[in-house]
């Protein structure tokens, strides 16, 4: 009767192992420091300020068409407004992407409709 438990706990153990290695394969693990989550929670000014590329060796000058994402994927870009009674009255249409430095032209009311 052991050997019916061995061959039981054996075959279930190579079910097992088959079934991890198929999830490790389909998918990736992340491990996280609690610290790291809190961190990017609060958003403290020089964590804005930490919004600019270390190097501006991939940086390319995409301006001409206006655009919403840069080619490296970011969707945040510095960019120079003017304030008038607490509402963005003007604003210029160069910008930088926050991730790679690349300049773009930033989209306008009238490019909506083109």
């Amino acid at each position: 009767m052991t050997w019916l438990y061995y061959s039981f706990a054996t075959l279930l153990v190579l079910i097992g192992v088959k079934e991890i290695s198929s999830f490790l394969k389909n998918n990736m693990l992340v491990v996280v420091n609690k610290e790291d989550i809190i961190r990017e929670d609060n958003m403290d000014p020089e964590s804005i300020l930490s919004l600019k590329p270390d190097n501006y060796d991939n940086s390319m000058d995409l301006r001409g068409t206006p655009t919403h994402v840069c080619v490296c994927g970011c969707n945040v870009f510095n960019l120079k407004v003017i304030f008038n009674d607490f509402e963005i009255v003007q604003y210029f249409l160069d910008m930088e992407c926050a991730s790679c430095g690349s300049l773009a032209t930033a989209p306008t009311p009238v490019d909506k409709e083109i």
